[in-house]
C-alpha cells in the first residue's frame, strides 16, 4: 500500500471515535429538538381544544335556553314549579325574564301548581304587627312565613285574619276605641306585599260584618260589608241594616240596599266577620235561636238568602241541640256545618237544598277541659284548634290525630287554607 494512503487511513482510525461522537450528540440533539416541537405543538393543540370546549359549552347553554325561552310554554313550566321567593328573585335576570313572570298567564299557571300541594296559613295570636306560619298538612310543623305590619295600620288595635284566598289573605283591625269600624287590608305574605282599602260609609252603633268571596277568574274577588244605618223607628230596638260591595275590578265601594240581618258573633271570634265562602257563596250566622236558628248568604251577583239551620227536636236535650259552638266551613266544596256538644259532634252539610247529617262522632279533647277557638278544613280533614293544641279529623277514616303545639298560646287564633301565589293585591292592574 502506498504510503500516503496508509497515513490517510491512519488519520481516519484516530479521528473516527470524536466523528462518531459528534454524530451522537448530533442525533441526541436532533431527536431533544423534535420532541421539544412536538410536545408544544401538542400544548397548543390541547389549549386550543380545552378553549373550543368552553366555547362549545357556552354554546350549546346558550342554544338551549335560547330554545327554553323560545318555547314558552316549556319555560312558564318549569319556573311555576318553584316556590315564589325563587321565583320572584329571577325576575332581575333579564328583562324577558322579568316579563314573562310579571304578567297574569303565569301567575295562573304557577297558581294552579301551588294547589296541587295546599297547605294552611295560621295566625296563632292576634297582635299589631301579625305574625304568619304555614303549617303542611300530615306534618303541622310551624314555619315562619311572613309578618303583616303594613304602613297606615291603625296602632291601637290588633289585626286579624278573616279570609285566604288565591294566596291572597283579607285582614281587618278595629279603627279606634271609639270607632268601631274596620280599616281593611288586601295582603299577599308571600310577596309581602299590601293593601288598604278605601273606608265604607260609617257604621252606627255597631260594627260592621265582612264577608270576602271570589271568582274562578283569578283576578276576580268582591268583599261585602253588612252595617247599621241607624234605627227604624225613634227609641226603639229594630235596627236598619244595608250592605256595600268592594270589586276588585272597580277598586271602590257599592251600595246595593238593605239587609234583614247582621251576622252574628260567632263563639270565640272577636268581631262579626266569621264566614265561609262555599259553592260560589257566602255564608254567615246570623241567630242560633232554637229552633229557629238561621243563617245569611250572598252570591257573586250580589243576591241575599236567608237559610234555616239544621232542625234539632225540641224533645232533646239542651246541650243535644244547636250550640254556642257551632262553626261554618267548607268540606270538599260544600256548605257545612260543625255542632260541638258536651262530648261529640255533628257534621250537616248542604245537599240539595237542605241538611244531612253526615257524622256524629266523640270528641276527644273535652276530657281535658279544652275549648275550641277556631274551625277550619281542607279537603276532607277538619282542624279544630283548641287553646294549646291542633286536632285533625279525618272525614273518610274517622280517625282523630293529635297535632302539634303553637310557638305561642293559641289567642284569638285564625287557620286558613293557603297556596303561594303570585297575585298582586291592586287586581284590577293585573295584565
Amino acid at each position: 500500500m502506498h504510503r500516503y494512503e496508509r497515513r490517510l487511513w491512519c488519520i481516519f482510525f484516530s479521528i473516527k471515535p470524536f466523528c462518531l461522537v459528534l454524530m451522537g450528540v448530533w442525533c441526541l440533539l436532533a431527536l431533544f429538538w423534535s420532541l421539544s416541537d412536538g410536545y408544544q405543538g401538542q400544548q397548543e393543540a390541547n389549549k386550543k381544544m380545552v378553549e373550543t370546549r368552553a366555547q362549545h359549552r357556552r354554546r350549546v347553554t346558550s342554544q338551549t335556553w335560547g330554545k327554553v325561552e323560545g318555547a314558552e310554554d316549556v319555560f312558564h313550566d318549569i319556573l311555576s314549579r318553584l316556590s315564589v321567593r325563587s321565583i320572584r328573585s329571577f325576575k332581575t335576570v333579564n328583562r324577558y325574564w322579568h316579563a314573562s313572570i310579571s304578567n297574569k298567564h303565569f301567575a295562573t299557571k304557577q297558581l294552579a301548581q301551588s294547589r296541587k300541594k295546599p297547605s294552611y296559613i295560621a295566625c296563632p295570636r292576634a297582635d299589631k304587627a301579625m305574625k304568619l306560619y304555614l303549617l303542611k298538612p300530615g306534618k303541622f310543623n310551624y314555619r315562619h312565613h311572613a309578618t303583616v305590619d303594613p304602613p297606615g295600620r291603625s296602632a291601637d288595635h290588633n289585626m286579624h285574619m278573616i279570609a285566604s284566598f288565591n294566596g291572597l289573605v283579607c285582614c281587618i283591625n278595629q279603627l279606634s276605641d271609639e270607632n268601631e269600624d274596620h280599616q281593611i287590608w288586601i295582603c299577599n305574605p308571600s310577596t309581602e306585599e299590601t293593601m288598604l282599602l278605601p273606608q265604607g260609609r260609617p257604621s252606627v252603633w255597631t260594627e260592621p260584618s265582612i264577608g270576602v268571596a271570589y271568582g274562578p277568574d283569578i283576578s276576580d274577588y268582591k268583599i261585602f260589608r253588612i252595617f247599621c244605618v241607624g234605627r227604624r223607628n225613634a227609641g226603639k230596638g229594630d235596627y236598619l241594616y244595608e250592605c256595600e260591595v268592594y270589586s276588585s275590578s272597580s277598586g271602590a265601594w257599592r251600595g246595593i240596599g238593605p239587609v234583614l240581618h247582621l251576622p252574628m258573633y260567632v263563639c270565640f271570634s272577636p268581631h262579626r266577620s266569621a264566614h265561609v265562602f262555599a259553592g260560589g257563596k257566602i255564608y254567615w250566622l246570623v241567630s242560633l235561636e232554637d229552633p229557629a236558628g238561621i243563617m245569611l248568604s250572598v252570591d257573586m251577583e250580589e243576591n241575599f238568602e236567608v237559610m234555616e239551620l239544621p232542625y234539632y227536636s225540641t224533645d232533646m236535650r239542651n246541650e243535644d241541640r244547636i250550640t254556642v259552638t257551632t262553626y261554618l266551613i267548607n268540606l270538599g266544596g260544600s256548605l257545612s256545618l260543625v255542632v260541638l256538644h258536651v262530648d261529640y259532634f255533628d257534621v250537616w252539610e248542604w245537599k240539595e237544598a237542605s241538611w244531612v247529617l253526615v257524622i256524629e262522632d266523640y270528641l276527644p279533647f273535652m276530657h281535658f277541659c279544652e275549648i275550641v277557638l277556631f274551625m277550619t278544613s281542607l279537603e276532607k280533614e277538619i282542624l279544630f284548634v283548641t287553646e294549646s293544641r291542633l286536632w285533625t279529623y279525618h272525614l273518610d277514616t274517622r280517625k282523630w290525630k293529635k297535632r302539634g303545639r303553637p310557638p305561642t298560646r293559641f289567642t284569638n287564633p285564625a287557620i286558613f287554607p293557603f297556596t303561594e301565589s303570585l297575585l298582586p293585591c291592586k287586581l284590577s292592574v293585573f295584565k
